[in-house]
């Protein structure tokens, strides 16, 4: 007989659980904040995520009960075992709103995240035509309606995150033609200007609604954890992997800087390798932590002596599978978490301004749901088998967090 998962159920048992858990969760929220700000802390702070993936990817994006009920069964999941996750609610809705609002055609795929069906600038001269959205458009209104719905719901018990926040030039690659954008900033560079102006005055606006509706705000939000100040929004910068150190200090580092001014600093994420640039995004006014992804292709180990030595803190994921590990030998995810990720990142820090995420980094260990009929999927929809970090039980799961301490320890005293 299947189980029937409501909000209210697993809102007692998160109750239960975090009743348990509260000096462990507030001893964690102290750890990160200190970390990510490149303070001393106790130990490294290690994140130790659990899932089980109820519902098709696309059907989130339709269902705002559903989105959060797969969210809540994840915290509850998370909070069963050993783990320094702070809970709080991120009720993403895709990289594509800002430039939905801007007009953009978003369609969502089968097992898929919102992706822009066409752009909607394909010469320069069109950005001219372009106005900011209004603050009451159906794309705004449609998120303000979720972040309503997450705390009325969950009656304010958890934090809620602002929709995830992509930044000026993710957005403007969104709305334009690609190869048009990349050859308007350096034939066009008045009409980019212009762009990059406009979407930013709508960011903050967009981004101040939303933390002005929320009664308790979870920050900085999207891709980092909880942190226990208000000193900065997390922001997405993927598309600075396509520029040089010259065009980021002009397209780039202006917008953001201008969006760290409003919120009172910046929690930067980027995927990919913006080693490049990385000199750059250091010297962003007000810049608190960078997330990335490590591997051989994207946050390179290297990169993180550089972040850290200039008080920044770095929430280190680890890449995909598919991602920089071909010359790698690796026969799990777990081989690779103990000797690739775990040294690397200590060799290149001494332990200073990190958080770790553990085994399997972002998705953690992944579950069928206590007998129901459903099976292992990652993020995409697609099938699981034979993974180590499958359906591990639950004391499984707290001897591996404290083997993940032990080895911080081990490598800690080596150095």
């Amino acid at each position: 007989m299947q189980q029937v998962l409501s909000i209210p159920s697993l809102l007692r048992e998160y109750e239960v659980l975090c009743k348990s858990q509260e000096t462990r969760i507030l001893d964690s929220k102290r750890r990160i904040t200190l970390a990510l700000h490149a303070q001393e802390v106790d130990r490294i702070p290690v994140i130790q995520y659990s899932q089980a993936i109820l519902f098709p990817r696309h059907e989130i994006f339709y269902s705002r009960e559903k989105n959060l009920i797969q969210q809540l069964l994840n915290i509850n999941l998370t909070l069963e075992h050993m783990t320094d996750y702070v809970p709080f609610l991120d009720p993403f809705e895709g990289v594509t709103v800002m430039a939905e609002a801007f007009g953009c055609h978003v369609t969502i795929p089968e097992n898929g995240d919102p992706w822009v069906r066409e752009p909607i600038i394909r010469e320069p001269e069109e950005v001219y035509s372009l106005s900011k959205p209004r603050i009451d458009n159906p794309v705004y209104s449609r998120v303000i309606e979720t972040l309503r719905f997450f705390e009325e719901q969950t009656n304010g018990l958890l934090p809620v995150a602002c929709t995830d926040p992509q930044g000026p030039l993710d957005v403007a690659l969104l709305m334009w033609e690609s190869s048009g954008f990349l050859m308007a900033l350096l034939e066009r560079p008045r009409e980019v200007h212009h762009l990059l102006r406009l979407i930013t005055e709508a960011f903050v606006e967009f981004y101040s609604l939303q933390l002005e509706v929320l009664k308790h705000p979870a920050l900085p939000g999207h891709s980092f954890p909880l942190v226990g100040l208000n000193d900065g929004i997390s922001i997405s910068d993927d598309a600075v992997v396509l520029l040089s150190p010259e065009l980021f200090e002009e397209f780039d580092k202006p917008y953001l800087e201008r969006i760290s001014q409003a919120f009172g600093g910046l929690y930067y994420h980027s995927c990919g390798d913006f080693g490049s640039c990385l000199d750059g995004i250091l010297s962003i006014w007000g810049l608190r932590a960078i997330n990335g992804h490590l591997s051989p292709k994207e946050l390179k180990p290297e990169y993180l002596g550089r972040i850290v030595e200039r008080g920044i803190g770095v929430f280190v994921g680890i890449s995909d599978p598919s991602v920089g590990w071909e010359s790698f030998e690796f026969q799990d995810p777990i081989e690779v978490y103990e000797n690739y990720y775990l040294p690397e990142v200590l060799r290149n820090t001494d332990g200073k301004g990190v958080v770790l995420t553990g085994y399997g980094s972002y998705s953690g260990y992944l579950h069928t749901y206590r007998g129901l009929d459903n099976i292992a999927i990652d993020a995409g929809g697609h099938g699981i088998e034979g993974s180590a970090l499958l359906n591990v039980p639950l004391t499984k799961k707290n001897e591996n967090f404290q083997r993940i301490l032990s080895l911080l320890q081990r490598f800690l005293e080596k150095s």
